[in-house]
């Protein structure tokens, strides 16, 4: 009985990571691309643009650059653009489905059907 019952929790828990690989794999495979997001406030707009290429396939590794465009309003009128690139790292962990960075320990999550990336509350669009 006891044998019966290991091997059932045995070949459940071989079918529920069989189903969980392929969900990861599909995510691994859209994550390479290049990621929009803009957003205006009182002050000015901003535009957010993720770059993400993988860069060591065995260790789930992907390059992350990040450039940021903020357009300062002060008194109503525009002033000169403030900009920043940003280039790290970051490991895909099948196991949450999350891209994790290394040096903020940031996650990104991804939903795949309707391409989006999201970083905290922060939602960025899939262009290419």
């Amino acid at each position: 009985m006891k044998t019966l019952i290991s091997l059932q929790l045995t070949l459940l828990l071989f079918i529920l990571s069989c189903g969980t690989n392929s969900e990861s794999e599909e995510i691994m495979s859209f994550i390479p691309g290049t990621y929009v997001r803009q957003s205006e406030g009182e002050f000015g707009k901003s535009y957010d643009t993720l770059v993400i290429s993988l860069q060591n396939k065995a260790a789930n590794q992907f390059k992350i650059v990040r450039r940021w465009r903020y357009d300062r309003v002060l008194d109503g009128k525009p002033i000169e653009p403030e900009y920043k690139v940003t280039e790290t790292s970051g490991v895909f962990d099948a196991s949450s489905n999350t891209l994790q960075q290394n040096e903020t320990l940031e996650s990104f999550t991804f939903d795949t059907k309707k391409k989006l990336l999201f970083d905290g509350p922060n939602q960025f669009i899939k262009i290419k």
